[in-house]
């Protein structure tokens, strides 16, 4: 099947075509509460990439998500590549272990892995990138992280969450300790550096395994406790969520039959994986799952090589503030060679803010927002959204009808006129005035669309849309 950028797969008000090309570029909808965001663009949008034959990767922030995803896949003939990742174990991704053996010259490679929990982190734990933040334990927790990943893969050739937290909890903690039988005979972390030093390595792995001993038998113990404590903290904090249920068996665990694993490249062929692990459900948990597997899934998209044979993906994130993080603005900037058409949808600018935080979180969201080429505003009363749709969509010269009346004793007096100025063409109370669907606007939900370079049939660089509830 040809999916060539040009190939229109939708037409807002049945006239103006939304191309694969522009469905590649990236998508952003604002909409308040009750807008019709997700019922209105939203969904026509993701039934379009379903009729279309995408695959594609959803993210659930709320629990409707998956019952919204199920019709739209069961009223566009697609049910049968619905593939649902929750926590009945029916589907599993052991995603260190993928990471390993996943195609790739980077497959395996420490600092990829280290990387992941990176992202983990900066999901769990958003004031990470916030102003006066010390990057000290950061770095230091990658460091322990680094030589944890690299004594387990050189020791045991694989690497799992469980793995990682035992070796950490029983490394010495002094000099002193080191030289105790109770100590050796107890510590699995003890136990790999003799497996390690057992075995017959390479040059550049024996160069390796000495750095990782050195790590352990000499840094490690000799850190102040309190330090030493707090890098421990902030990692195995971190990581209890995959030692608990349904993460560990979800995420830790490799399963006898491989079929089970959701790996992300299932959505190159047309299947569309949803993350049915809710933010209102698992908290900070469900948040970090759902946050680790789209890295990984956009490193496998960005991996892949195209052609107009190439089944374009897509990943879908509604109550997108809860999922953001800095890797996003690296793969938009690259998707439409990869064919990868992203769609965030969110209530207003200020939740970006909010979680991207410190000083500079305006660049951060700005790079981002400059990389959605689409930009799609429903009825929103939150003034920053509504006046930077309007910057956006731009100014000219407009012309405004000017009335007077006068009065005086003997007389009345009524003028009119114009005067030109150089104003918004969509002035930020627009905005607030867009009707949001539901029986009171016949179900009819309308937005203000622009395309970055785009001038739509009215000659303008902003088009009305209407959208019709189906599911209302």
């Amino acid at each position: 099947m040809d999916f060539n950028l040009d190939q229109t797969i939708y037409q807002f008000n049945d006239e103006e075509d939304f191309t694969i090309g522009n469905a590649c570029e990236g998508v952003q909808i604002f909409g308040g509460i009750g807008s019709g965001k997700t019922s209105g663009s939203g969904e026509a949008l993701a039934r379009a990439f379903l009729r279309s034959g995408f695959g594609g990767l959803v993210l659930c922030a709320k629990k409707d998500v998956l019952d919204d995803w199920k019709r739209y896949a069961r009223e566009t003939g697609r049910a049968e590549q619905l593939l649902i990742f929750d926590g009945s174990g029916n589907f599993v991704f052991p995603f260190l272990q993928y990471e390993i053996e996943r195609e790739g010259e980077g497959a395996g490679y420490t600092d990829n892995l280290v990387r992941l929990f990176t992202t983990i982190y900066e999901a769990i734990d958003r004031s990470s990138k916030s102003e006066g933040s010390d990057p000290y334990w950061e770095r230091a927790m990658q460091q322990l992280l680094r030589n944890t990943i690299d004594l387990c893969m050189i020791a045991r050739g694989t690497v799992s969450v469980p793995l990682i937290h035992d070796v950490i909890l029983s490394a010495p903690i002094s000099l002193a300790q080191i030289d105790t039988d109770e100590w050796k005979n107890k510590s699995l972390c003890w136990k790999l550096l003799l497996e390690g030093y057992g075995k017959d390595l390479n040059k550049w792995t024996r160069h390796d395994f000495d750095s990782t001993a050195s790590f352990w038998l000499e840094e490690y113990p000799n850190l102040a406790d309190k330090t030493r404590s707090s890098i421990l903290s902030t990692l195995t904090t971190m990581m209890d969520i995959f030692l608990r249920r349904p993460f560990r068996m979800l995420f830790s665990e490799m399963p006898e039959d491989r079929r089970k694993i959701a790996y992300p490249e299932l959505t190159h062929r047309g299947v569309v994986i949803v993350l049915n692990l809710p933010v209102k459900e698992f908290g900070e948990a469900g948040r970090a799952a759902q946050v680790v597997y789209k890295y990984l899934w956009q490193q496998a998209v960005e991996r892949r090589a195209t052609t107009n044979q190439t089944v374009p993906v897509f990943l879908w994130v509604d109550e997108a503030q809860n999922f953001v993080t800095e890797y996003d603005m690296q793969f938009q900037a690259t998707a439409r060679s990869t064919r990868a058409c992203t769609v965030y949808l969110t209530q207003n600018l200020p939740n970006y803010y909010a979680v991207m935080g410190g000083t500079q979180s305006k660049y951060r969201v700005d790079s981002l927002m400059g990389n959605l080429q689409t930009k799609i505003w429903h009825a929103n009363s939150d003034p920053m959204t509504n006046e930077q749709a309007a910057e956006v969509i731009g100014r000219s010269w407009q012309i405004r009808q000017t009335s007077g009346e006068s009065y005086g004793a003997d007389f009345f007096n009524m003028s009119s006129g114009s005067n030109e100025s150089f104003d918004y063409d969509v002035p930020p109370q627009s905005f607030t005035k867009l009707r949001k669907g539901g029986a009171l606007n016949d179900r009819v939900v309308e937005a203000i669309i622009f395309q970055n370079g785009r001038i739509w049939s009215n000659e303008k660089t902003h088009l009305v849309a209407k959208f019709k509830q189906y599911g209302a």
